[in-house]
């Protein structure tokens, strides 16, 4: 894929962690309260509506709608879309956070990844993901009555679905230099063991690439909810629900990500892992402070 460079880089910067983050958030403070205002300009209406930008994906300018599903209000009051889960692309069908794992993956790693794991398979984002690199494999999780490996043929999917569960891949060691989650890991309770067999299926300086709700506020996770022993669900906070493209009941949120998350990939064994701030509205990325994680293996 032709990378068009005319456009600016939407990235900021990278944290190793929240001290960098504070110290940064302070330092350039005027900076963000021009970009902030300039997010402004651009809501004109409560109702939905559309903007000009560049896709990364289509490589071309089109059309992105806006729409208030799942927005809310912040901490200082004030009233805004949920911007990652919306400025969705008419053609391609990606949502912001979805472009923007796209343009970190073809602007600022290497692009020669030759076979590439990505936990979707009947999303648009695993056929974009398809098109730029064809040696790819994808999968869902289709429930605990499928082992990983097993393809399901229902009928409720287009074509075969292969099912893997994250915490139990049933890929072996070394065997893809990509692999990629999309809001997946808030929804394993074991979310580090999930890291680690992420890190055993990478091969050397493999690169492990996702996007995740974050709170970079928070220091520490927040558990919301956690498996007992015999393999029912606590609940510490009132339940919450994420869409789930293979099922109209949702996925159960339970964690939500704090810095802590950073170590915790280095203590599986990963290095460099990262947090990357972007923000554009060339590329239709608005609102802030949002982020793309990575870590290698090495």
């Amino acid at each position: 894929m032709e990378f068009n460079s005319l456009f600016p880089s939407i990235w900021l910067r990278d944290y190793a962690g929240i001290h960098e983050f504070d110290a940064d958030s302070s330092a350039r403070a005027e900076l963000f309260n021009v970009l902030d205002a300039i997010d402004d300009r651009v809501l004109v209406s409560r109702h939905p509506f559309s903007i000009k930008a560049y896709c990364v994906a289509c490589n071309k300018s089109t059309n992105m709608h806006v729409t208030w599903h799942f927005g809310g209000a912040n901490g200082g009051g004030s009233i805004h879309p949920a911007w990652t889960e919306t400025v969705r692309c008419e053609c391609c069908g990606l949502n912001s956070r979805m472009r923007a794992l796209l343009d970190f993956l073809l602007r600022r790693s290497e692009r020669n990844f030759n076979k590439v794991y990505i936990a979707e398979s009947i999303t648009p984002g695993y056929q974009v993901i398809k098109k730029l690199w064809p040696d790819v494999i994808g999968s869902e999780y289709l429930g605990t009555e499928f082992y990983s490996g097993e393809i399901s043929n229902s009928s409720e999917f287009k074509e075969p679905v292969r099912h893997e569960d994250l915490t139990r891949l049933s890929f072996g060691n070394d065997e893809f230099d990509l692999v990629i989650t999309q809001d997946v890991f808030e929804h394993i309770p074991g979310y580090t063991n999930a890291f680690s067999e992420c890190f055993r299926i990478l091969s050397s300086s493999g690169l492990l690439v996702f996007t995740i709700p974050f709170f970079p506020a928070n220091e520490l996770t927040q558990i919301r909810a956690s498996l007992k022993s015999d393999g029912s669900i606590e609940h510490h906070l009132p339940p919450e629900f994420h869409g789930n493209p293979v099922s109209n009941k949702g996925s159960l949120c339970f964690q939500h990500f704090g810095w802590d998350i950073l170590p915790t990939l280095t203590a599986v064994g990963f290095s460099e892992a990262k947090a990357s701030r972007y923000w554009g509205p060339w590329q239709g990325h608005l609102g802030f402070p949002f982020f793309i994680f990575s870590a290698v293996k090495s």
